[in-house]
């Protein structure tokens, strides 16, 4: 049975993943408005978002692991 912790880094993972992606797929460079640095900032906080999600989804499979 998974403990409250480890299903609760697995749910924030989850959501910083989606919020990545949801960030990455709807960059648009030919915006009108988009400057080369907004873009850019806009892929580095998604692909930051993306690490962080992966690592709360390890952290939440070596709880689940140490709890056995």
């Amino acid at each position: 049975m998974a403990s409250r912790r480890a299903l609760g880094f697995w749910l924030i993972g989850a959501i910083c993943v989606f919020f990545g992606a949801l960030i990455a797929g709807n960059i648009e460079p030919e915006t009108l408005g988009a400057t080369f640095e907004s873009v850019i900032l806009a892929y580095v906080i998604s692909f930051i978002l993306i690490l962080v999600g992966g690592m709360f989804w390890i952290s939440g499979a070596v709880t689940e692991i140490e709890e056995e």
